[in-house]
């Protein structure tokens, strides 16, 4: 997964800011949306800024047919973690080639939509503030404590939605989602606490630098692709034990009932007239 990474999140980068092409003015705030861009997919603030500069100045040239090629490449690191998850499970017989390219792309649009869902809730948040503020009488917002939470809670619940919905539709098997909650939301938790320590750890030593010079922030971002791919899988492999446990006890009471139901015997007794 992290290898394919590697060769994905650039062209994951470029798709996105040319689908944003066609849908911002060259009046927007560039400097404000390379920031916004960068805090969700950690790619070089020179190659965002520069690409969104040209897709801008030139929006006509880049066409949909690089905006499809982009979406091609970047669909193995979706691959990959398609057949991570399916090895998880002890699938072994694969869909149609032409049906796992489908869902690799339809990953991609899945992740694109994700990250401008997240993009642009601090904008739409701030906007129903100021429409909350115009309507309140007083001028005042008494739930400010109620919006700081429900942006903080956006981003999680996405990512353990996304979590689930790889968990349930990867799998070449029939999943039951509610046995899968456990992994999933385990698995959400520990990729948030994983991102907060690595950007805290990397902000505040910068090893990688020192040791790999100018590729370090690649070399890091691959360690951290490279432990966020194992917590996922992780989250895989304990859903499909918990899933298989539930359903073997389930199994096992389903025999033992039916077992003691089949050494049932009824005794009809005849009714004696006194």
């Amino acid at each position: 997964i992290s290898f394919y990474a590697l060769f994905s999140i650039f062209p994951l980068s470029l798709a996105l800011i040319s689908a944003l092409g066609f849908f911002i003015g060259p009046q927007i705030d560039q400097a404000g949306l390379v920031k916004e861009i960068i805090d969700i997919i950690p790619a070089s603030e020179d190659l965002i800024s520069k690409n969104l500069e040209g897709i801008l100045a030139a929006r006509t040239i880049t066409g949909i047919a690089s905006f499809l090629g982009l979406v091609w490449a970047s669909s193995a690191v979706f691959g990959a973690i398609r057949k991570g998850i399916n090895a998880a499970w002890g699938v072994t017989t694969p869909r149609a080639f032409l049906t796992e390219r489908m869902i690799d792309i339809g990953l991609v649009f899945g992740a694109g939509l994700l990250i401008l869902i997240i993009l642009f809730t601090a904008p739409i948040i701030e906007v129903i503030q100021e429409i909350v503020k115009a309507v309140s009488p007083n001028q005042e917002l008494p739930i400010n404590i109620l919006w700081v939470l429900l942006s903080n809670l956006v981003s999680p619940i996405l990512i353990f939605f996304s979590i689930l919905s790889l968990y349930k539709w990867l799998p070449n098997t029939k999943v039951k989602a509610i046995y899968i909650i456990p992994g999933a939301l385990l698995a959400s938790v520990c990729l948030i606490l994983s991102q907060m320590l690595f950007i805290w750890y990397v902000s505040t030593f910068s090893p990688y630098n020192i040791v790999y010079g100018s590729v370090g922030v690649l070399i890091a971002l691959l360690v951290w692709v490279y432990i966020s791919a194992l917590i996922l899988l992780f989250g895989a492999q304990l859903s499909s034990l918990f899933h298989d446990y539930v359903n073997s006890v389930t199994r096992k009471k389903g025999a033992r009932l039916w077992l003691g139901f089949s050494n049932v015997r009824v005794k009809v007794l005849p009714i004696q007239n006194k």
